[in-house]
This record gives C-alpha cells, structure tokens and sequence, in this order.
C-alpha cells in the first residue's frame, strides 16, 4: 500500500472521543487531521462489519481480516465518501468487497444460489432439542450454527435485516439488490429455519463482538492507521 500511504492524513491527534458523536462528525475530524477520530467509527461498526464477515465468510478470523483491511481502505479512501449514501452502507461496501476478495483467493464460489443443495437447514434443525428446553447460551450457538448452513446471501440479509435491524432500504444498498429482493429472500431465510427455534430466538444477540474482540480490533485497526 505504499502509494497509497503517500496519501494518508497527517497525524493530529485529540484528548477525547465521543461516542454519540454523528458519523458525519467523525468523517469530517478525521479528514481535518484528527486519525484519532476514526476509532469512533471502529467502535461504532465492529459489530455490523463483523456480522457481515460471519455472513460471508462463516470464520471467525478471516471475518477479522477482512474487517482490518476494509477498516484501513476506508480511512486511506475517506475523501473520496461523498455522503450521497449513509456512511455505513459506504463502509458496508467495502467490507463485503475484502470478503469477497478472501473468497477468490480460496478459490471458492463469490455465488451461492438461493436453493443451493448443500443447504438444508430444516433437516438438521428436525434433529434438534425443542429450543425451550436449551439455556440461552445453547440457543444462541444452536441458531449461529443453522444460519451459518444457509446460503451466503441467505445469511447476509438475514444478520442485516433481523440482527443488525437495517432496513430493507439499506439492507438493498449494501447488497447491491433490490429492495423486493431482499424481502424475499428475508421470506426463504426464515422459510429455512425452524419456525419455533426463530420464535425462541426472539432478542437472542447473534455473533456478538464483545470487547474481548473489539478492543484488541480496535487497537490493531488503530495502530496500522498511525503507522501510514
């Protein structure tokens, strides 16, 4: 990246952070020359840019790759955001491209149809214990793993629309699909899941980044934007 580090913002940096700071905000202090500023947006999307990792990657690591690299282009590209779209779609963008990117190198398919063969978690989910019986922490394995077993773009609009609560609007722009897409492939992702496990599911926090992850992604998001 070296030519592109020649066109990195200068280091300047501040006393404190604001985390309801808007995303505008955050844009506008990094660009001045406040890099610090960019944690706020590192904090504010570990979550959804590692749910978007999980869907597409179904690796916990290679989800964290992808969410360093994306992170980094954002911050070296952030003058090139026109603020057309929301920031997070932009930066949504970008993740979902460095997975797809992970995906050619392993030489695996950046498609999966939305009646793939190899998914059937209905069959699997038959076998399962009634989800009333299962502590929280089960349930919510239990589920990551079914979904994990859908298919890509199955698994994407399901964690945008129903985890991270993006609206269908956003859910197509990130997507590159159309808002009635995704509304019927919301409809198969649920048709593919057991109906009374999604019910016991309710509120259940799926692939969560706690701070164990985030803090140390933070910082090593941080230190690779201090050191361009």
């Amino acid at each position: 990246m070296s030519h592109l580090a020649q066109q990195a913002l200068p280091l300047r940096p501040i006393t404190g952070l604001a985390p309801e700071m808007s995303d505008a905000a955050a844009v506008r202090g990094v660009i001045a020359g406040s890099r610090e500023m960019f944690e706020v947006i590192v904090r504010r999307y570990n979550a959804q840019l590692y749910r978007v990792g999980m869907a597409y990657l179904r690796d916990h690591a290679a989800a964290e790759d992808a969410m360093q690299n994306a992170y980094l282009k954002a911050f070296l590209h952030l003058r090139h955001f026109n603020a057309q779209a929301a920031f997070g779609t932009w930066l949504t963008r970008i993740m979902i491209n460095e997975c797809l990117m992970i995906l050619r190198r392993k030489k695996r398919s950046m498609m999966e149809t939305i009646d793939d063969s190899e998914a059937r978690p209905g069959r699997q989910l038959r076998a399962m214990v009634a989800p009333d019986a299962l502590a929280n922490h089960e349930l919510k394995s239990l589920l990551e793993d079914a979904i994990k077993t859908l298919p890509r773009v199955h698994r994407a609009v399901y964690l945008m629309r129903e985890v991270q609560e993006l609206s269908t609007k956003e859910t197509a722009q990130c997507l590159s699909l159309s808002p009635t897409n995704v509304k019927v492939i919301l409809h198969r992702a649920r048709e593919g899941l057991k109906s009374q496990l999604m019910k016991s599911a309710a509120g259940v926090e799926l692939f969560d980044y706690t701070a164990v992850y985030c803090d140390p992604m933070t910082s090593r998001v941080m230190s690779a934007i201090r050191s361009v």
